[in-house]
C-alpha cells in the first residue's frame, strides 16, 4: 500500500488566521517499508517567489501526493493539518494571477471553490477510523481525501476516550524521539525565516510518525487506557490497537482492555461501577 506521512508548521493555531509555512512529506510502500521520496515543501518561499508558478506547482505537486496515496498518515491531522492544507489548496494565493490561479485549481477540481473561502470546521464527533470515515468537515466538495486518513490521536480518542500526544505515543511503543526544538520555536524560525531549521525540525516529526506507523502496522500500537469510577488506572493498563493490510485499525477480543472497563461501570455490582454520591441532593 502507498502511504503518505505528512506534518505541516503553521504561523499559529487558528485555521482562520495563521497560514501553513511548510509541509514535511515522506512516501513509503507499507508492503516492503521502502521510502519511495522525502521532501519538505516551503510554502512561504513559493509563495513569495516572483515566478508566480512556484506556489501553482507546489499546490498541484501537493494535490498529486494525496491523490495518489491509498493512506495519508498525519498526527491530529482531522483537527489540524488536513483542514489547513484542504483549505490552502483551494484557496487562490494573492501573489498569482487569475490565470494562474485558475489553472491551479482546475488541477486540483476545484473550480468551484472559488469564492467559497470558508475555514472548516473541527469535527468533535467522529467515529473510529475506517476508510470511509468522514474525518474534518471541510465540505464534501473540497476534501476528496478525507477517507484515506489515519490519525492516531483521533484513534486514541474513539478507543480509549483521551486523545494522546506524538511524545507520548512514541514512549508507550518504546520509538526514539528525536527532536531539535518546539512548536513555538518552529514559529519564531519561520518569522526569522530560518528555513533550514525550520525544514529540518518538520521533517523530524515526519521521520518519527513514520516509524510510529511502520510499529503500528507490524506489532500493533499500545494505546494507554483510563480507568473509571472506583477502578483506577495504572501503568500497565494499555489497549494494542492492530492494523490489516488495508490500514483499517481493530482491535482482538482478548485484547479489549477498553471494553472490559467501560462496559460495566453502569453496573452497581461491579467493582468499576461509578459511585453516585447521593449526599446533598437534598432528599
Amino acid at each position: 500500500m502507498l502511504v503518505l506521512v505528512l506534518d505541516i508548521e503553521t504561523t499559529g493555531l487558528s485555521q482562520t488566521s495563521d497560514c501553513i509555512t511548510v509541509i514535511g512529506t515522506i512516501v513509503y510502500n507499507s508492503l516492503d517499508n521502502k521510502t519511495i521520496s522525502e521532501k519538505c515543501y516551503n510554502v512561504v518561499v513559493a509563495e513569495e517567489s516572483a515566478d508566480a508558478q512556484d506556489i501553482v506547482t507546489m499546490k498541484q505537486d501537493i494535490a498529486r501526493l494525496l491523490d495518489d496515496a491509498e493512506c495519508v498518515v498525519a498526527f491530529n491531522g482531522i483537527n489540524f493539518d488536513m483542514p489547513f492544507i484542504v483549505k490552502w489548496l483551494h484557496t487562490s494565493a494573492k501573489e498569482i494571477d487569475a490565470s494562474d490561479a485558475l489553472d491551479a485549481l482546475d488541477a486540483l477540481d476545484a473550480l468551484d471553490a472559488l469564492g467559497k473561502r470558508k475555514t472548516p470546521p473541527v469535527d468533535t464527533a467522529a467515529k473510529p477510523r475506517t476508510i470511509s470515515q468522514s474525518g474534518a468537515s471541510v465540505g464534501a466538495d473540497r476534501d476528496r481525501w478525507k477517507h484515506k486518513y489515519l490519525d492516531f490521536c483521533r484513534l486514541s480518542k474513539d478507543y480509549t476516550g483521551a486523545y494522546i500526544s506524538l511524545h507520548n505515543a512514541c514512549l508507550r511503543n518504546k520509538i526514539t524521539v528525536a527532536k531539535s526544538g518546539s512548536g513555538l520555536q518552529a514559529i519564531e524560525w519561520a518569522k526569522d525565516k530560518k528555513w533550514d531549521l525550520l525544514e529540518s525540525y518538520c521533517m523530524q516529526d515526519v521521520v518519527v510518525l513514520l516509524a510510529l506507523t511502520q510499529h503500528a502496522v507490524g506489532s500493533g500500537l499500545t494505546l494507554p487506557v483510563k480507568g473509571y469510577g472506583k477502578r483506577k488506572a495504572t501503568q500497565t493498563d494499555s489497549i494494542l490497537l492492530c492494523f490489516d493490510t488495508a490500514m483499517q485499525p481493530f482491535v482482538r477480543e482478548s485484547q479489549d482492555v477498553y471494553g472490559a472497563i467501560h462496559k460495566d461501570i453502569f453496573d452497581p455490582s461491579s467493582p468499576n461501577a461509578l459511585n453516585f454520591d447521593k449526599r446533598g441532593s437534598g432528599t
